[in-house]
């Protein structure tokens, strides 16, 4: 039973911001975790206090307490998050419907779990000697960038990421009559295509952000644009990454963010949506944010990540498309193409696509981006010397075509 259970809840303050933390089955706060989750910001919050209430959950159904956990028993848990049951004993604690995590979601897990038991060890909390297994046996490594990063005793080892991306007969059959059933969700699909953009950044948008003309008073680029900002108040919970604070020049113009360039169609798909469908409702708007429910119960209201991907979950439906077509799918596309278009130049994509390191892009895309290596290994397997592995596939002696 959920109540039952240590449980997640958004917490609104006073000043518009939001915060996510961790709820005993007593509905109390639970204090030892806000040592570990005031640490950091909303979105980084949220994933850490999902993933630490499930090992207080863990503990919960096991009838443990941190006193006396020790270095092996959080080897069984983690083995037990990601489906290793090698060594795995004691009461089950996910429900039937969580399904094992992957490294990455696991290292998450391991990260802010280690985080807690250190945070206990400095108030005597915990057993010295578990403190002492969580410091001596994380590793010092280096990353492919050459920088030093510790490695988490806990977390799985995660092995090179290789991303889906959407073929081009995907994204024109998502394009046919009558798939996408308005023009906002055109407008949708464009900027996802042609942008990149992150859904939480795209249902972010507020118009304050979209500087659609050459030369625009923010002065920070010279192209049509838009500012990807991140922030902790819109009303659909939307929320983008965003690297450094948000500023509002003297001139009320929106500086800073993730600033993206934007295509033609991106512009032209904006306006066809703002023309005939925004302003007709307009006067049911009373947020800033530029995606709205057209329709519904909730006409006005501004449209959340999870109606982006129900829509595309429909489109997709139309089209009879027998694969999952994700919105981050656009953008792995969109990357990939630039990263390959711009003669592999990691920066440039780092940069227009707000990724903190090029060596991100590398690492991610380098291998996929270079599917256009193809070419290549076809001029080599057809100037190979070895012969024919079929007899049909042998060139006609010179004698028989001469006849």
């Amino acid at each position: 039973m959920d109540g039952d259970r240590f449980s997640v809840r958004r917490v609104r303050h006073g000043d518009g911001s939001q915060s996510f933390w961790i709820f005993t089955p007593d509905l109390e706060v639970h204090r030892p975790s806000l040592t570990v989750l005031t640490r950091y910001g909303t979105s980084t919050q949220q994933t850490y206090a999902y993933s630490l209430v499930d090992h207080l959950n863990w503990l919960l159904a096991n009838g443990k307490t941190p006193g006396v956990v020790s270095f092996e028993d959080l080897q069984r848990y983690m083995n037990g998050v990601t489906g290793q049951v090698d060594g795995v004993y004691g009461a089950v604690w996910r429900k039937p419907t969580q399904k094992p995590l992957g490294p990455s979601a696991a290292g998450n897990v391991a990260s802010v779990v280690k985080a807690y038991y250190l945070a206990l060890a400095a108030s005597g909390e915990v057993a010295p000697e578990l403190a002492e297994s969580l410091r001596s046996k994380t590793a010092a490594g280096q990353t492919k960038s050459g920088r030093m990063s510790q490695v988490n005793p806990l977390a799985p080892k995660v092995t090179t990421r290789r991303p889906r991306f959407l073929p081009d007969e995907t994204v024109q059959s998502l394009f046919e009559p009558g798939v996408l059933t308005s023009a906002r969700d055109v407008m949708i699909l464009t900027w996802l295509h042609d942008g990149g953009i992150r859904v939480g950044g795209l249902c972010g948008l507020r118009f304050s952000d979209l500087h659609l003309r050459r030369n625009h008073e923010c002065g920070q680029r010279a192209d049509p644009h838009m500012h990807v900002i991140g922030r902790e108040d819109n009303p659909n919970g939307a929320r983008a990454k965003a690297y450094g604070p948000t500023v509002v020049g003297r001139d009320g113009c929106v500086v800073d963010g993730v600033i993206r360039a934007v295509s033609p169609d991106m512009i032209s798909t904006f306006y066809a949506y703002l023309l005939d469908e925004f302003h007709p409702i307009s006067h049911l708007v009373n947020h800033e944010q530029v995606l709205v429910h057209l329709a519904g119960r909730t006409p006005g209201a501004a449209l959340t990540t999870a109606g982006v991907r129900k829509m595309l979950a429909r489109a997709c439906q139309r089209t009879g498309l027998p694969v999952r077509v994700t919105p981050h799918g656009f953008r792995h596309k969109a990357a990939a193409a630039l990263y390959a278009e711009s003669d592999f130049n990691a920066e440039l994509v780092a940069q227009e696509f707000g990724w903190a390191s090029p060596q991100m892009v590398s690492d991610l895309y380098g291998k996929s981006a270079n599917r256009h290596a193809m070419k290549y290994l076809e001029q080599a397997w057809e100037a190979t010397a070895r012969p024919a592995s079929e007899a049909y596939l042998a060139p006609e002696p010179a004698s028989k075509v001469a006849h």
